[in-house]
């Protein structure tokens, strides 16, 4: 923490506007001010200071309610002697009664209530600081974002939702976490970095950070275009796991997946996924995603389906106590009763797998995991048997 602050009041890097941070659950503004000598500014509402890096002192003052006295003086006011019979309790000392929009003040004087129409004024406050040349001004407030994905056949499209309060304009960074004091701090480190070039992604204990850029109308709770990009190459096919060392099991019901590289680093959040249906674009399922780096292989489950179905049998089984391993022989069959055919993805789960024979070579093999890929003709079925050894 001590070398992070160093660095960070160390930099001479000057903000050219305000830089907004927003975490999933707050937000931190941060700006670079000129300061000579004791100078005052207004926070703004909702906000609160965080720090002054660089100043010599700071505090915060708010400014002075008006009495009652004040408020009724050159109002126009009505008299009444009784006060309502449902009211709530605004002041004790003037006695001050609030029903709906309506004040009631009591007056001793005159015995009487005195009525008006009053909208409290929110009570600003102001930052008194000292110092020498430039500091960094470091607010906080409530603040979140989040992203939905639409995917259509071969389209990516992203958005991403902005919620923050009394913010106009600012250079916009997402941070893919909670805020915590050790991330608040990092992230902070990220943008007033030496460097003048401020990273678009950067990665550090599992914290992400996406540069949006200099954005506007950022209190009226924005939803930026994110991505908007064609795929290359989508695939669609069916898929099953199971457990090398599961019972054999009767048919069961398939999950329709779609994949694709992601074409550039992908925030975590929500996808919703189309097909196009005679002509028309139908929202035919939703997942979520983490955050997904560049080129990664993304596997989006659409929706369960029993058109095409997975049966599993073990024709043969020993167990080798001596070496606590077994070895299993499986017969697999996919049945496919759409009118086109389908591409299946079997998986097969374990521990210190190890393939002796098949009867189709398997897509990928790893000593946890097997699969298998296969195309099934329209309204027929396949099936293919392997032996494995596996640890118990």
């Amino acid at each position: 923490m001590r070398s992070l602050l160093f660095l960070l009041f160390a930099s001479t890097t000057i903000f050219a506007a305000p830089v907004l941070i927003l975490f999933q659950d707050s937000a931190i503004l941060m700006e670079s001010l000129s300061v000579s000598g004791t100078e005052t500014i207004s926070v703004p509402q909702g906000w609160d200071v965080m720090d002054v890096i660089g100043a010599k002192s700071w505090y915060v003052v708010s400014e002075k309610e008006p009495s009652w006295e004040e408020i009724i003086k050159g109002k126009t006011v009505k008299a009444v002697d009784e006060p309502p019979s449902q009211f709530e309790v605004i002041s004790t000392s003037p006695l001050v009664l609030k029903k709906d929009t309506k004040y009631y003040v009591y007056n001793s004087a005159l015995k009487k209530w005195l009525v008006l129409e009053y909208e409290e004024p929110q009570i600003g406050r102001k930052l008194v600081m000292n110092g020498q040349g430039k500091v960094t001004l470091l607010l906080r407030s409530s603040g979140s974002w989040n992203v939905r994905y639409y995917l259509f056949e071969d389209t990516l499209t992203g958005n991403a939702f902005l919620s923050v309060s009394g913010v106009e304009s600012a250079d916009v960074f997402l941070i893919s976490r909670p805020a915590g004091e050790t991330s608040i701090w990092k992230g902070m480190y990220l943008s007033v970095s030496a460097s003048r070039e401020m990273p678009e992604e950067h990665e550090s204990e599992e914290v992400k950070v996406y540069h949006l850029g200099k954005l506007k109308d950022l209190d009226k709770s924005p939803v930026v275009n994110l991505i908007e990009t064609n795929l290359p190459i989508t695939n669609e096919y069916y898929s099953y796991s199971f457990a090398v060392n599961d019972s054999s099991f009767d048919y069961q019901k398939t999950t329709f997946t779609r994949s694709f590289k992601t074409p550039v680093d992908l925030p975590g959040g929500t996808v919703s996924i189309f097909s196009n249906i005679s002509g028309v674009d139908i929202m035919i399922g939703e997942t979520s995603i983490p955050d997904t780096p560049k080129n990664s292989l993304l596997e989006l489950p659409v929706t369960d389906s029993w058109d095409v179905r997975v049966r599993g049998e073990i024709l043969d089984e020993r167990n080798y106590k001596d070496t606590y391993e077994y070895e299993r022989t499986w017969r697999v069959t996919v049945q496919n009763l759409n009118e086109t055919e389908s591409k299946v993805r079997i998986n097969v789960y374990g521990n210190m797998l190890r393939l002796l024979r098949f009867s189709i070579k398997p897509l990928k093999e790893t000593s946890d995991q097997l699969a298998f890929e296969l195309i099934v003709p329209a309204n027929s079925e396949k099936e293919f048997e392997f032996t494995m050894r596996s640890g118990w």
